[in-house]
């Protein structure tokens, strides 16, 4: 794992990062908080070699004498000959052996000063114990260190330095200590779960990792557009990433196949919420200046096309299969030259009705009248209605929902395709972050001071307005070398939606 791959797992997973730093902090703050507070008191004794000789040499010796002292007398300063009498003096509670825990003891390498600490609740106590134990430890010394002679000098003299003094500031818990430890363990244990959850993450994130899974080439990369997130339709290809990414895909459709250009393609995905419906209108939308386009709902369990776009969508696609409506009279014109023909009654055996010579005839003949067929399909991992359309068309689109799709679901909703013969023209990667410095910071040059000019607003025609039919035009095929002549399409009438309800116009 290069360290890119490991700032890359961070910054997906930065809530973990940010959550084991608060739990961190949390933790500091409660251990200061509910541990007590305890204080510290130090006396230190000087400890020397009685020597009447005042001479370098003795005073060499008496030295290096004083110093093996000191060795010992950390042991005997923890003792239970001084230490159980301080016990009983101030009443503690527990043992010698458990004061001896408060009592620390330490002294410098070659030095014979002795620095005695003793840690307590209250800091006036702290300061008494540690005289009390300085007291009794030069006892203690005075009983070790007597000369068996009577009258003469002992040979090691213990003097006190400096008295223990209350000292009001406490040495545990320490604040700071303990918050920047507690901030860094965090830390590092979210920086641990977040690699972990990388590391265990399985979902499709980048269009490397699509076209791995899917075996296939990848159209382009739609980012989240925050005015679509609600379920609006745009009714021209917006400005930004967005429309920019649509634009990059009809443009990738366009010469996918030289010798077989798509005319008809199904929009699936492996699951749903995938940005199926959402892509269909935009590139609807985006083929609609050049091109003939029409809109089929193929998805007859879950249609969503119609109250996206304020149509009806009581009938449509099935009545046309049940020879209840004539295919110029379901099909209905939406935003700027856009066909649409919606699900109609929801039947109970979908799957039947799609793969019926019914709809083989139906799609000959949109083929047939329009340059662009877009099928909105439903998922293929819970139906196989998906992997029929797409059997009948020139081939399927497969969608995958940046971070949200898992690679062995794309794998098996491209093996759906495989196994009824379509072909994948590609796939695309949906509501992937936005990128940065793209398509906004792109443009000619304004100088500071003159104002930007705004462009002018997009038209088009008021929602339900037919296409005039009427007079000849010369087709618009987006594909290379198409040469037909768009005209008044035979058997069919032009609708307008008005208030809920289709009209038939010129009928």
């Amino acid at each position: 794992m290069t360290l890119t791959t490991l700032w890359r797992a961070l910054t997906r997973r930065w809530l973990f990062v940010v959550a084991g730093l608060v739990v961190g902090l949390l933790a500091a703050g409660a251990v200061i908080l509910f541990s007590p507070k305890v204080y510290a008191s130090t006396a230190s004794v000087y400890v020397s070699a009685t020597d009447s000789a005042a001479n370098a040499s003795n005073a060499y010796q008496g030295t290096l004498f004083s110093q093996q002292k000191v060795k010992s007398y950390t042991e005997i300063l923890v003792s239970d000959r001084v230490l159980a009498p301080v016990v009983a003096q101030f009443g503690l509670d527990g043992s010698a052996a458990d004061f001896a825990s408060d009592v620390a003891v330490a002294s410098d390498a070659e030095s014979t000063l002795l620095r005695i600490t003793v840690r307590d609740g209250s800091p006036q106590r702290a300061a008494d114990l540690a005289n009390a134990v300085t007291t009794r430890f030069i006892q203690v010394v005075g009983q070790l260190e007597r000369p068996r002679v009577p009258g003469a000098p002992a040979a090691v003299s213990v003097d006190v330095v400096d008295q223990a003094q209350p000292d009001p500031e406490a040495v545990s818990p320490k604040t700071t200590l303990d918050l920047v430890v507690g901030g860094v363990l965090g830390l590092l244990v979210g920086a641990a779960a977040a690699l972990v959850r990388s590391a265990a993450d399985t979902t499709v994130r980048t269009s490397a990792e699509l076209g791995a899974a899917a075996s296939g080439g990848v159209l382009g990369v739609v980012p989240v557009d925050k005015a679509l997130r609600d379920g609006a339709a745009p009714a021209t290809v917006p400005a930004g990433p967005f429309g920019e990414a649509v634009r990059r895909i009809r443009t990738n459709l366009l010469f996918a196949d030289v010798d077989r250009p798509p005319a008809m393609l199904t929009v699936t995905s492996s699951d749903s919420g995938e940005g199926k419906t959402t892509l269909v209108i935009a590139l609807a939308a985006a083929f609609a200046p050049t091109s003939r386009v029409v809109i089929v709902e193929g998805d007859l369990r879950r249609p969503t096309i119609g109250d996206r776009l304020g149509l009806v969508s009581g009938t449509g696609l099935t009545d046309v299969l049940g020879r209840r409506l004539d295919l110029g009279a379901a099909i209905q014109t939406w935003g700027g030259g856009v066909d649409v023909l919606t699900s109609g009654t929801l039947p109970h055996n979908p799957s039947e009705l799609l793969s019926s010579a019914a709809m083989a005839d139906l799609l000959t003949t949109l083929r047939n009248r329009y340059d662009v067929v877009l099928v909105d399909a439903p998922p293929l991992g819970p139906v196989a209605d998906a992997a029929i359309l797409a059997s009948g068309c020139d081939g399927a689109l497969l969608l995958c929902r940046a971070g949200a799709t898992p690679r062995d679901r794309v794998a098996d909703a491209a093996g759906a395709l495989a196994a009824v013969g379509a072909r994948l023209f590609g796939t695309i990667l949906t509501m992937a972050e936005a990128p940065r410095g793209g398509y906004d910071t792109y443009g000619p040059r304004v100088p500071a001071e003159a104002p930007r000019p705004q462009p002018p607003a997009p038209h088009s025609p008021p929602l339900g307005t037919p296409r005039p039919t009427d007079e000849p035009q010369t087709a618009r095929n987006p594909l290379p070398d198409a040469a037909l002549t768009r005209g008044h399409v035979p058997g069919r009438q032009p609708v307008q939606v008005v208030t809920g309800r289709r009209r038939a116009n010129g009928g």
